[in-house]
């Protein structure tokens, strides 16, 4: 019988050779993290929005000190943090952070303190349980002054399924190494199933992107077949 570990995660994650139980309880036991994504007023053709916030764009210009200044507090906590961008790069959609923060309570209040929040910038804001896999952040990726892009989605494939491409997908992370500024899954509530990904990476353009995702194996065998979604990213610092 062999002693190799089951084929899944490769040498060097801190998820090497665990699997079921083992894997819940990994998760259980780490600290809460959380991807935050908030889109502008904008986004969205409505009019009460437009008579409440007739200048998003102004007001987003106007606090950005503020904002900045207001992550900056959080100090080692901050994973990431960046702003959402049309793919000629000339609008801002929104803003994302990847915080490390005790519970969901505590990123509720993140989000309800941060200062384009409470000026109402913001059309909707989404909160995700999420699991930074190699503890990377931001701060640390050294920039190629390329440009940067934010993949996610939920997942759709079975439990199964994800098992059987579980190699195939790290191998392929593996191969884009050096471009990942952070990546790890979207987690259930419990912090236990993986439920869908976020990853943020650095690369010469919009179809790098598209071809990184059409050829990495869970996408490519449909495992994110309910609203992927590819935007294009720049830090917030």
């Amino acid at each position: 019988m062999s002693s190799e570990a089951p084929a899944g995660y490769l040498p060097g994650d801190p998820r090497y050779g665990l699997s079921g139980e083992s894997l819940k309880q990994y998760y259980r036991t780490k600290a809460a993290q959380w991807a935050i994504y908030c889109w502008d007023v904008g986004e969205r053709s409505d009019a009460v929005l437009r008579t409440a916030m007739p200048n998003a764009s102004g007001t987003r210009n106007g606090l950005l000190a503020e904002q900045k200044a207001y992550v900056k507090s959080f100090g080692e906590r901050v994973i990431g943090y960046g702003h959402f961008l049309s793919d000629d790069g000339r609008e801002t959609l929104g803003t994302s952070f990847f915080m490390q923060l005790d519970d969901r309570v505590a990123a509720d209040a993140f989000v309800a303190n941060e200062p384009m929040s409470k000026a109402g910038v913001y059309q909707s804001v989404e909160i995700h349980r999420w699991s930074n896999s190699f503890q990377k952040r931001a701060a640390e990726y050294p920039r190629k002054g390329l440009q940067q892009f934010l993949c996610f989605g939920p997942k759709t494939g079975t439990p199964e399924f994800f098992r059987e491409h579980l190699h195939a997908h790290e191998s392929y992370f593996a191969s884009y190494g050096d471009s990942f500024i952070f990546r790890g899954p979207i987690r259930s509530a419990d912090g236990t199933e993986n439920i869908g990904t976020a990853l943020l990476l650095e690369l010469p353009d919009r179809a790098a992107a598209d071809k990184f995702w059409n050829n990495e194996p869970f996408a490519k065998n449909g495992g994110y077949g309910r609203d992927p979604r590819i935007v294009r990213w720049m830090f917030g610092d």
